[in-house]
Order: C-alpha cells, then sequence, then structure tokens
C-alpha cells in the first residue's frame, strides 16, 4: 500500500510521543524512520517502531531522551545517549560535528550508550546538506566471526560516506560490513522468503539458504577476511574508544535482553580550508559524469552509482506515496490501538 508522507509522518510522531517522546525527537525519530522506507531500505524504516514500542514499556529504552555533551576538546567530543532513542542521540552528534568543522575544518563525535540509530547515509547527508562531508560508523550486536571462527564475535557494523554535489542528491555510500545487514535475513523470515547462498552460514559453518538457519549462524563478511578487518576496525572506534559496548557485549536490539549499547562515530570534514564548496560540488558532479561515461554489459540498461537506486526510490516515493507493507500496516494500527488512537493510515489518492 502507498501512503503518504504526512500520514506516515502522523502515525510514527503520535506513537513516538504517546510513548513518552518530547516533540523534538518524535519528529526526529519519525523522519529517520520514513525516509528510510522512501529510499527503499525498508528494514530500517517505520517497522522499527514496533521494537521502539516494546522497549520503552519493557523498561530497556529511556524516553525521553536525555543524549549530552559530556566531553569537548576543540574538534573531538563525546556525547552520551543515556539508553534513549538512538536516532535523537546521532543528530545531536552529527550535528555537533558540523558544528565544530565549521570552526576547525574537521571535527569527530562519539557517542555512547544509544541504541539503533537507523540508516547512516541520514547523518553523513545531514552533512553533505550543509557543503560538508561527512562520515558515521556503529557498532552492532555480534553476528560475524573471525574468518574461519564459526562463533559471532562482531556487528556488520555499517559505514557511511557522503559527498556534496551540484546534482539533486549527494554521492553517498552506506554499506554493513557483510554482506547483507541482519535486517535482511529478519525481512526473510518474516516474509517466508529464502535467502541467496551468498548472505550467511547457519550454525554448522555452512553457508544456507534459510534465514532462521542464518540468524542461529554468522552473516558473511563482505571480502571474506577484508570485511572481518572492516569489523574490527568500526567495532574498536564505536565501541572501546567512547566507552560504550563492543564485540559480544552489544546486545540486539531486537530482543528485550537489556540496554544495547550501541557506540557510533560521527565526522565531519568543511573543505572550505582547501577549496571552494561550490568548485568541489561542481568538480564532483563533473567526476560522476565522466565515470559514469563507459560501455556497459549487454544485459545492463543503467549503471549506478552507490546511493544512486536510493535516490531514485525516495524522489518516486516523493511523487507516488510510500510503499509500506501490509503487515507493518497491521502493525502500526495495532500499535495505535494499544495507545487508544483512532489515527488510520490510508492509501495515498
Amino acid at each position: 500500500m502507498k501512503i503518504t508522507y504526512d500520514n506516515l509522518f502522523k502515525a510514527s510522531f503520535t506513537i513516538l510521543t504517546k510513548l513518552g517522546a518530547n516533540e523534538h525527537e518524535a519528529r526526529q525519530v519519525s523522519e529517520s524512520l520514513i525516509r528510510a522506507n522512501m529510499r527503499g531500505i525498508h528494514t530500517h524504516g517505520v517497522k522499527y517502531l514496533k521494537m521502539i514500542s516494546e522497549r520503552i514499556k519493557a523498561g530497556m529504552l529511556t524516553v525521553p531522551t536525555h543524549a549530552s555533551v559530556i566531553k569537548e576538546s576543540q574538534a573531538v567530543t563525546l556525547v552520551d545517549g543515556h539508553n534513549g532513542l538512538g536516532q535523537a542521540a546521532a543528530s545531536l552528534a552529527m550535528k555537533t560535528s558540523m558544528k565544530c568543522a565549521s570552526q576547525f575544518g574537521v571535527s569527530m563525535t562519539f557517542l555512547r550508550n544509544t541504541n539503533n540509530i537507523g540508516f547512516l547515509s541520514y547523518y553523513t547527508m545531514m552533512a553533505a546538506a550543509e557543503d560538508m562531508i561527512g562520515i558515521c560508523a556503529c557498532n552492532a550486536a555480534a553476528s560475524i566471526s573471525l574468518w574461519g571462527g564459526m562463533e559471532p564475535v562482531l556487528g556488520s557494523n555499517p559505514i557511511s560516506i557522503a559527498f556534496p554535489t551540484d546534482t539533486e542528491f549527494p554521492l553517498v555510500m552506506d554499506l554493513s560490513v557483510s554482506n547483507v545487514a541482519r535486517g535482511k535475513i529478519r525481512e526473510a523470515e518474516r516474509l517466508n522468503k529464502s535467502i541467496p547462498p551468498t548472505w550467511a552460514f547457519g550454525p554448522d559453518g555452512e553457508p544456507t539458504e534459510d534465514p532462521a538457519e542464518a540468524l542461529k549462524g554468522c552473516l558473511m563478511p563482505i571480502g571474506g577476511p577484508k570485511g572481518v578487518a572492516l569489523a574490527i576496525m568500526v567495532d574498536l572506534l564505536c565501541g572501546l574508544i567512547s566507552g560504550s559496548k563492543y564485540s559480544r557485549d552489544v546486545k540486539t536490539f531486537h530482543k528485550l535482553l537489556g540496554a544495547t549499547g550501541v557506540g557510533a562515530f560521527f565526522l565531519a570534514i568543511n573543505p572550505k580550508g582547501m577549496i571552494d564548496p561550490s568548485l568541489l560540488k561542481r568538480l564532483i558532479g563533473e567526476y560522476i559524469v565522466n565515470i559514469k561515461n563507459i560501455k556497459s554489459a549487454e544485459h545492463v540498461s543503467k549503471i549506478y552509482l552507490p546511493g544512486e537506486i536510493e535516490n531514485e526510490n525516495e524522489a518516486k516515493s516523493a511523487q507516488e506515496g510510500i510503499e509500506i507493507d501490509s503487515g507493518t500496516v497491521e502493525m502500526l494500527h495495532t500499535i495505535l490501538a494499544s495507545l487508544n488512537c483512532d489515527l488510520t493510515l490510508k492509501p495515498k489518492q
């Protein structure tokens, strides 16, 4: 079912405020979740409202969120999320980096004691929208083993980088260091679909096409041991340095096992000291045109750059409505009813 942004936003905003979030953070979280759906990243969309609701009711997620700056040293800042809404704490962290980068040229903010922060390019695109380069990473519950191992010790630990351009959308990379995010396997299990054998190992250490078995085993890292190396470095940057949880100690957001202890870092680079931002955007735009001006394989209708498919999805969603599956719509209606709200989601006319 295709739903208007306003209708979906009102539902999400209402759920969050009814659960105890303040209006500012309810707006931030709703924007992040809905934009994920718009970009086709449904694993990080409004379906998360179910887990958020369950964790708040279980006393495992604190609202309103009291994220705060607890250490500052010129271009380096530490923010504590105090186990609140991840998107609220992460937005504060990236905006802090951007503010400091305006003064120092570059700035990094570490975030500790937070929860799932949603899709990372939401934050790096904040920097790109202000003519800066944004870099973000976070750790996650263990789902990857060391290469050749059979026990999860590292998260899929995503990384995003965004560059400003003179086009409608920035050039943005957003990926986990596993072949797929674990959310896609959960989604396949929910929809009773098989998965490609390149996504995960079962508990026996062999590739599997069964999502239920995959969730008992380990995700396959990108590039084999290279993906493992990236996962380790992100875990150290986001978890150990920030004073947050890391490795096996990070808890999943999807089970009521206690505070997740997610850590993240946010880097903003202000290019003004090296190059005029308008020139940089023009040069990147020319770079994009140049590298895409190549002969494509016979079966390929269009060559895409990182983030380009998601950009097209977002533009289409804005025009035609946001595609939300019936199970998610039913779930949102159930939460709204439990909060004594008669708001309903309706198909876009």
